[in-house]
């Protein structure tokens, strides 16, 4: 890897690897890294919205792997298991945001609103904001695997192994905020 980012990730991860792959109990984890540092970044993206939180989301949850690596019962279920560590602390990250906002909202009365140039944009902006207002009042377990399946493209068997349900219940659940969704945004 170069200096800097790559593919939302910096130089922290590149320490990680150098570290995992001076050490001897490294077991293939900085490969394992390597293949799945796009995917973890885009996890924690989908779920954050934010590209410089999802990078530090994907890093910690890197950090952690790697800290808890001999813990890994099946090494071969690490991609599922550090998707896993990824996405819980997105949504850590999303309710400690939303914590902070709460307290900032109790000092300010006023909030400035973005400029939205021409009408056309600026309906397109209030039924996107009105989307993700919606998504972020389904019961969790709709919006998780919302989240999951549609942000990131995941297939349901994808999804279950993150969220360790049956790929049948993520196809329900998945159906059931559609539902909700399209019920509340007509």
């Amino acid at each position: 890897m170069g200096k800097g980012r790559v593919n939302g990730m910096s130089v922290c991860v590149e320490t990680i690897l150098a570290t995992a792959e001076a050490d001897k109990q490294d077991s293939g984890f900085a490969a394992r890294v390597a293949e799945n540092q796009r995917r973890i970044f885009q996890i924690a993206y989908g779920v954050l919205r934010n590209s410089s939180d999802a990078e530090e989301v994907a890093q910690e949850a890197f950090l952690r792997a790697y800290r808890n690596f001999a813990s890994l019962r099946d090494p071969e279920k690490f991609r599922a298991w550090v998707s896993r560590i990824a996405f819980r602390l997105a949504l850590n990250r999303i309710r400690q945001h939303r914590r902070r906002a709460d307290r900032d909202r109790a000092w300010q009365t006023a909030s400035a609103k973005a400029a939205v140039d021409g009408a056309q944009s600026a309906e397109e902006y209030v039924l996107l904001e009105r989307l993700w207002k919606e998504i972020a009042g389904l019961p969790e377990k709709f919006r998780v695997v919302l989240l999951l399946s549609l942000t990131e493209d995941m297939d349901a068997a994808a999804v279950g192994a993150i969220l360790r349900i049956p790929a049948g219940t993520v196809r329900s659940r998945l159906h059931a905020a559609r539902k909700l969704l399209l019920k509340v945004m007509t």
